[in-house]
């Protein structure tokens, strides 16, 4: 097969189910579990403590939202062709048809909500547009960090023909969480001010809003790669392009965020910017 019949070889788009035999290693899985999720569980003292001592709802709140936001991880996985061991503890829910095991829902805490919520704090101290960049490159290379154990010892697999995968891990995974990370925070910057008196619990809303938006923008093309029969270097050449969206996305971001500084009201700066 020549080079240019490889990159026109047609890939099969298709979501399988978990097969009924898939189990990692037991003692991988819980390591795994206590790894991925017990930072969730870690973080949930510390919100209380910044609740009840220091009158700061933000983290407490913005932990249910986390909470509520995993309910988005089936869709996520059946997407992105993902296949959790069927040995793993839980689950906590069944959507998709996939078995979504316990250690989601405090991953999601953390993960997505408290880095969200220390993205929100950075923007707060002022940011201009490069620094919004390396917030969204650590965040970003902090998922990766994160999942690479995961797929190296088989606590979950991402099937089928991914592309850019290391380690079983596809890296388009690092910047589409990071981006939609940073948009939690970006959202939780902007309306925070906002809101007060019992319209504090629309920070509830804050992870999930952002998250799912992010998604909507950044990661359709990696979808269509993944879902679609089409030719191999289309399936690249469309995860690039989720690449090059997030970009776009951070650098709006950053744009907006660097205008207004540390503004503790930022509506109003960002309405003198763009006159």
């Amino acid at each position: 097969m020549s080079f240019f019949d490889k990159w026109m070889e047609t890939v099969v788009g298709q979501a399988l189910p978990v097969p009924t035999d898939y189990m990692a290693n037991e003692l991988i899985g819980n390591i795994f579990t206590i790894w991925a999720g017990g930072f969730g569980l870690a973080v949930l003292p510390w919100a209380l403590y910044r609740y009840f001592r220091k009158k700061d709802d933000v983290p407490a709140l913005m932990c249910i939202g986390g909470f509520i936001c995993s309910l988005l991880e089936p869709m996520l996985d059946h997407l992105g062709h993902l296949w959790w061991p069927t040995n793993l503890p839980g689950p906590a829910f069944v959507g998709f048809d996939l078995n979504v095991p316990w250690l989601i829902p405090p991953c999601y805490v953390f993960f997505i909500a408290m880095t969200g919520y220390w993205a929100y704090l950075k923007m707060k101290d002022g940011l201009d547009v490069k620094g919004v960049f390396v917030i969204w490159l650590i965040i970003s290379m902090s998922d990766v960090i994160m999942e690479i154990p995961g797929t190296a010892t088989g606590a979950y697999t991402y099937y089928g023909d991914a592309s850019f995968k290391i380690f079983g891990f596809p890296v388009a995974w690092g910047w589409m969480n990071g981006t939609s990370m940073l948009l939690v925070g970006f959202l939780l910057w902007l309306v925070n001010p906002y809101l007060t008196g019992i319209k504090r619990w629309f920070i509830v809303l804050v992870p999930i809003t952002a998250m799912g938006a992010a998604y909507g923008m950044v990661s359709w093309p990696y979808f269509m790669s993944l879902n679609w029969d089409m030719p191999w270097i289309a399936t690249r050449l469309l995860t690039l392009l989720s690449l090059l969206i997030s970009i776009v996305v951070v650098g709006f971001t950053g744009a907006l965020v660097a205008r207004t500084k540390n503004a503790a009201d930022p509506l109003p700066h960002l309405k003198v910017a763009y006159r």
